[in-house]
């Protein structure tokens, strides 16, 4: 059925059901002007207090230098590359033309969410008819806090899920090869931001084969889709030579699990969209099989395979970013299942702003200290005084602050997260750093916890540093003078 020939969603009509829509759009606005403010006081600030923006600047920074940063590892800069090209690549013209700053990253990955909210409603009424009903919907997905905290910064994941989700939007529509290979690109491109985000184009695969009436073009999307991706891949590989795989592959699979944190975070994300959650389970269970064939089934299968992936969020590094994707894909389902209850009509025709009201002020105020503790740097003065000391130091420095290194145009010697999680499996051997350690080559240590992780450092710096002050998070250490 196409777009025009759809009815529009129904409306509520009693002063209760426009009381509790009014409330809704209430609700879905507040999100929308938390995240503005949000949005205003990171762009504000040039400094960072995340890590992950920091590895993106030393990324950037080794591209515009070097040409790559997919480095041997055997020598100096020891940066793990643990992002694909997509989201780099987009950041380099900006760096070239202005230098590094952290404004770029961030505009790009705001603009990215507010591209994720645009596509989910578009996605939503094509396959519902109902413009309002789809908005209220897409603008859901800003409610969580880690939404809130993430949109603007700068790094990968809103992007990738940016392209995933509109890769899911084109195939469904896709009436010719032109559009479905137009879909594959999108998948292609989210694959090189983030080398995990293939649960996309998975869940479509999967879709066609649960469904009798798609089973047979199944293995040619299968086959379009992965062989061309493969070959881009080892196109990649071979123009690093090797390096890419490398860094991409063993050295990001080379971490530690916290299982007790994943299980913290399962419960905490399972109550974040338990209305979600209960009304999913209840169609499924009404109707089993249907939302797995049709229209729904590969939004069925992308749901599935998220929750089935959340167990990465044990890995060390990972964060509540990893539960952007899958509360994406509760929302896509719960909205589609919601509204063919509401066609069936297995719920009265208003019902729907009450339930969305219900599950986005769940979703809004489930945990929602955690995202005020996330708040932009409140010691900008602290650092600030930081990135005056680095740009004033000459030689060589060793910081967990990649960002201000970068900013203050000083090289990235070391990515102290990555080469300690690659260190400890032996894929790369940590004694140049040691060994420039114990001859206190570096001017200036800037200190949290991950450089005494690294092998030999922990002794190092305990025998050839000492502390000289502390700024904001960070301990400053600087050589010892020689007996």
């Amino acid at each position: 059925m196409s777009e025009a020939e759809r009815p529009s969603a129904p409306k509520p009509r009693s002063a209760f059901h426009l009381a509790v829509l009014a409330a809704l759009l209430t609700l879905l606005g507040a999100n929308l002007v938390r995240l503005a403010e949000r949005a205003t006081a990171v762009l504000r600030t040039s400094y960072s207090r995340d890590y992950g923006e920091g590895c993106v600047l030393a990324m950037v920074q080794l591209l515009a230098e070097r040409g790559t940063y997919f480095t041997s590892l055997r020598d100096y800069p020891f940066v793990h590359g643990n992002y694909p090209p997509v989201f780099i690549l987009l950041n380099l013209p900006l760096y070239l033309a202005f230098g590094p700053t952290l404004l770029a990253p961030r505009l790009l990955s705001l603009l990215a969410t507010l591209g994720i909210v645009v596509t989910l409603a578009r996605l939503l009424q094509r396959q519902t008819g109902g413009r309002l009903y789809s908005w209220a919907v897409a603008l859901a997905f800003l409610a969580p806090w880690f939404v809130q905290t993430w949109a603007p910064l700068g790094r990968v994941d809103m992007l990738a899920c940016l392209l995933s989700l509109a890769g899911l939007h084109v195939f469904a529509k896709a009436e010719g090869s032109q559009q479905r290979w137009l879909a594959y690109a999108l998948f292609w491109l989210a694959f090189f931001t983030k080398q995990n985000a293939l649960l996309a184009p998975l869940a479509v695969v999967l879709g066609l084969f649960a469904d009798p009436r798609g089973r047979g073009r199944a293995p040619r999307v299968l086959l379009e889709f992965a062989l061309p991706l493969l070959g881009l891949f080892g196109l990649l590989c071979l123009l690093t030579g090797g390096q890419a795989y490398l860094h991409l592959v063993p050295y990001t699979a080379a971490a530690d699990y916290e299982w007790d944190r994943m299980a913290r975070a399962y419960r905490d994300f399972l109550v974040l969209i338990g209305p979600f959650l209960a009304l999913i389970l209840a169609a499924l269970a009404a109707e089993p099989g249907r939302a797995l064939r049709g229209p729904t089934a590969p939004y069925a299968f992308y749901w599935i395979l998220n929750l089935l992936a959340l167990p990465t969020l044990a890995k060390a590094g990972a964060a509540q970013n990893y539960l952007i994707e899958p509360y994406l894909a509760t929302l896509i389902l719960a909205a589609l299942l919601l509204y063919r209850l509401l066609e069936a009509p297995a719920l009265p025709v208003s019902a729907w702003p009450a339930f969305l009201l219900v599950a986005a002020a769940v979703a809004t105020f489930a945990d929602i200290e955690r995202g005020r503790a996330r708040l932009p740097p409140q010691d900008d003065r602290e650092l600030a005084e930081l990135s005056a000391i680095v740009k004033a130091t000459n030689g060589p420095i060793l910081s967990e602050d990649l960002s201000v290194l970068v900013l203050n145009r000083k090289p990235v010697l070391v990515e102290p997260f990555g080469m300690w999680l690659i260190s400890k499996r032996g894929l790369v051997d940590p004694a140049p750093v040691v060994t420039d350690c114990e001859a206190r080559r570096f001017a200036l240590v800037i200190f949290d916890f991950r450089l005494r992780e690294i092998p030999g450092l922990d002794r190092c710096l305990g025998h050839r540093y000492e502390s000289w002050t502390r700024l904001g998070p960070y301990e400053l250490l600087r050589p010892r003078a020689e007996p």
